[in-house]
């Protein structure tokens, strides 16, 4: 397939979530939303056309300036917030955008050069350790912020990963290690309300009216919704706020109300041409960096959708992560964006 053409499904695939994501949020009747997404999309598409401008391979020669411009500013945010608040946006002005959305690039470039120097050592325990000290020091200031989410996220990026290249052995010390570390993180470290989503989970209906309340008005759209839904604008759980979060973190279950699990079919094979198109460019790129670097992109999209899409069908605990190319929000969507830009990038070298 031709760059024109790969491209033009691209821009194809985008302009179909831009108009689904519209579309949802002028039917949650939050014309406010409507109106900053469609700012948030031009902006994005901006940083997507800039491989037509900006040489990306410079990127990779100064990875470890970016590493330290990503790091500085987790820092950065933890030290200007007061103390006992979230610390997950820079304000300035009308202006906002959350650092850990954009330092996902530097953790990219630091796991995309260890994996080009030690690719035939990662099934190495050591090594293997390694690779998860270097990227460490991101997944521990964004726990500090705290976003559950986001770290989750990060630390699933990384252990698919790496996941490929365990022997069995390791992977059971692995687990008797991820079992010690839930544990200590039980016990110390998750705050209350944490422990609750997750209790809330597990024992469904125990408290449904505090804790479990999302989770329930989520049960309660997928159960009574059919398959091509209500009709747009007709929803009645998320358009009257009986759906907190309905324009962010469950937009998909928004979604499904309105349109159905039709809705959900056309979401998933557009993500699942959007995933053939960077495996495609992955596939055909031969030198070993570029293409770490794609297949850690190639993962990340790949968590991020079946995380998010978990989710929202109430099927995983609810950490806070918007879905990809849905949700309200300029900080997740824009850098998406500039991913996926920086992806067509390599498809554009020779």
């Amino acid at each position: 397939m031709t760059k024109d053409n790969t491209l033009f499904i691209l821009i194809l695939i985008l302009l179909n979530f831009a108009l689904i994501s519209l579309t949802t949020l002028f039917s949650l009747a939050r014309y406010d939303l409507f109106l900053k997404q469609i700012f948030f999309w031009f902006l994005g598409f901006l940083f997507f056309f800039s491989f037509k401008i900006f040489d990306y391979k410079l990127i990779f020669e100064r990875f470890h300036f970016i590493f330290i411009i990503f790091l500085s500013f987790l820092i950065l945010i933890l030290v200007l917030f007061v103390p006992g608040k979230i610390k997950s946006w820079f304000i300035i002005g009308p202006l906002s955008f959350q650092p850990s959305e954009f330092s996902k690039l530097g953790f990219f470039l630091a796991l995309t050069k260890f994996f080009s120097l030690n690719f035939d050592r990662l099934n190495n325990f050591f090594y293997l350790s390694l690779s998860f000290l270097i990227i460490f020091p991101f997944i521990f200031l964004i726990f500090l912020q705290p976003d559950m989410g986001m770290v989750f996220l990060y630390f699933l990026v990384w252990f698919f990963s790496v996941f490929f290249f365990l022997r069995r052995k390791t992977i059971i010390y692995l687990g008797t290690i991820g079992i010690l570390i839930l544990l200590v993180f039980w016990l110390f470290i998750f705050k209350d309300y944490q422990k609750e989503r997750i209790i809330s989970f597990l024992t469904s209906f125990s408290n449904p009216l505090s804790t479990e309340y999302n989770l329930r008005q989520i049960r309660i759209i997928l159960s009574t919704t059919s398959f091509f839904g209500r009709g747009v604008g007709l929803s009645e759980v998320a358009k009257y706020g009986y759906l907190p979060s309905a324009a962010t973190d469950f937009i998909l279950t928004s979604l499904i109300e309105e349109r159905g699990y039709l809705g959900y079919l056309m979401i998933f094979f557009l993500y699942s041409l959007l995933l053939y198109e960077i495996y495609k460019i992955y596939f055909f790129t031969k030198i070993p960096l570029y293409k770490n670097f794609l297949y850690l992109v190639l993962i990340y999209f790949t968590v991020k959708f079946v995380l998010t899409s978990l989710i929202n069908f109430g099927l995983f605990p609810i950490i806070g992560l918007p879905f990809p190319f849905l949700s309200y929000g300029g900080s997740h969507l824009i850098f998406d964006l500039w991913l996926l830009g920086i992806v067509y990038y390599f498809k554009t070298l020779k």
